[in-house]
């Protein structure tokens, strides 16, 4: 029996995230069935060598609408995204980090605003920040540097949630493996001329867990930065 196409489908990479993963998804859920929209979650166990895709697969034998993608070794941030949007059916398809730090009700809103506004693509600015010094000042430092090589209209080009249409994810291509995936879907977006939304939030303070992004970041996000404008995108 072929299953119908959901409306939304939504992408979570998980690396390393046992405290996360349920406190993250069933609100995610909730909010959704509040909102009756027809979803599919992807979870990506993104290379975790912890009890990540033990707890995936709990949830997932409890709740058809959670699929599972297993990752062996972990290539990236962007290779856990790119793996999960190519197991999406939904005519909206979106991605976010599965760190406790967007509320759930903001990934709705963003939707929301996507659908009613006709939009390409939409997604979150985090324009009240709780997590700290040090990852505000990469924020800064990064969209300050991007804002100078390219003319993307965001204060926050790695805000996620990020939601689009199945058509415009189709023609952008994504292929960061690394932490570049949010700024290329921005760039790509902006290039095509693609009506582009975003939704204010609070991000939240991480509870649980250890974050990735650390200031060894910077310089990755500046060699990308060099490499893509350079090269170009494809």
């Amino acid at each position: 029996m072929t299953e119908t196409q959901p409306t939304f489908s939504l992408v979570i990479p998980l690396y390393n995230e046992e405290k996360n993963v349920t406190k993250v998804i069933v609100p995610i859920i909730s909010e959704l069935k509040k909102e009756r929209i027809d979803y599919e979650l992807i979870l990506v166990n993104n290379g975790s060598q912890d009890e990540t895709g033990k707890l995936i697969k709990e949830l997932n034998k409890k709740n058809s609408r959670i699929k599972l993608v297993k990752i062996e070794v972990n290539q990236g941030y962007g290779w856990g995204i790119i793996s999960g949007l190519k197991k999406t059916r939904g005519k909206y398809i979106g991605f976010m980090c599965g760190d406790e730090q967007v509320h759930p009700g903001d990934v709705i809103k963003t939707y929301h605003k996507l659908v009613s506004d006709n939009l390409d693509l939409c997604k979150v600015s985090r324009v009240i920040r709780q997590d700290g010094f040090k990852r505000r000042l990469i924020s800064i430092f990064y969209n300050f540097i991007f804002s100078l090589i390219f003319p993307v209209k965001s204060r926050d080009i790695n805000g996620t949630p990020k939601i689009m249409k199945r058509e415009v994810y189709e023609k952008i291509n994504l292929k960061s493996k690394d932490w570049f995936i949010d700024a290329e879907a921005m760039i790509k977006c902006e290039k095509k001329g693609y009506k582009i939304g975003e939704v204010p939030i609070i991000f939240y303070q991480r509870k649980e867990g250890v974050s990735n992004v650390k200031l060894s970041t910077i310089f990755e996000f500046l060699k990308n930065i060099l490499r893509y404008r350079i090269k170009g995108l494809d």
